[in-house]
């Protein structure tokens, strides 16, 4: 098959995509524009082209995020702000999402932003956790990520709490602010109950 050359005159390399040599197909694919008079040695960092946005342009003048919108949504979605991870994280699902510093990506396995109980039990551990394995609140509030409250199990965790999870955190919040009352109305029968369910 003889050679065929790239579209752009002054590009002595092999067409590929669209007539044009990879390194113009990917300049195309990435701003829109194959930049003729612009050697391809050169790196072209534009900013993407939505009004009020300042990342780098990812494809098609266009940041990652807005680019994505357009491939989804057939639109970049201008008008819409897009959501970082900054400062102290966000609250996700009910789970709390932190940005994670580069010194401790090796226990998230590179992943920021990460969800905090994951990251707190990788910490405590001393490693990354693996995919079999999942961190569960005992109190079942999923923004209480104090090492105390944390569990590490090692497969998949049903949905719901363990009962006897649940009344120990409900005898804590009594003894904390119902002392009296907890004193005088658990008969030991639920106690004796709540231990056959362990």
């Amino acid at each position: 098959m003889p050679f065929k050359k790239c579209a752009i005159s002054d590009c002595s390399r092999q067409a590929v995509s669209r007539g044009w040599c990879h390194g113009h197909y990917q300049r195309w694919v990435r701003l829109g524009d194959v930049m003729p008079d612009r050697p391809l040695g050169r790196q072209v960092n534009f900013e993407c082209c939505v009004p009020r946005c300042d990342r780098d342009a990812y494809a098609r003048q266009l940041c990652r995020t807005h680019y994505r919108r357009l491939l989804s949504k057939g639109d970049p979605c201008a008008d819409q702000p897009v959501r970082e991870t900054v400062g102290e994280g966000y609250v996700h699902h009910g789970y709390f999402v932190v940005p994670v510093p580069a010194h401790l990506r090796h226990l998230t396995n590179g992943e920021s932003p990460c969800l905090e109980h994951r990251l707190v039990m990788a910490q405590m551990l001393g490693r990354a956790l693996t995919d079999d394995e999942s961190v569960h609140h005992r109190d079942g509030n999923r923004l209480n990520n104090d090492s105390s409250n944390l569990e590490l199990w090692s497969r998949w965790q049903p949905s719901g709490q363990r009962v006897i999870d649940k009344v120990s955190f409900a005898i804590e919040l009594l003894e904390r602010y119902l002392p009296n009352a907890l004193a005088a109305q658990v008969p030991l029968a639920i106690i004796h109950h709540c231990n056959k369910l362990q």
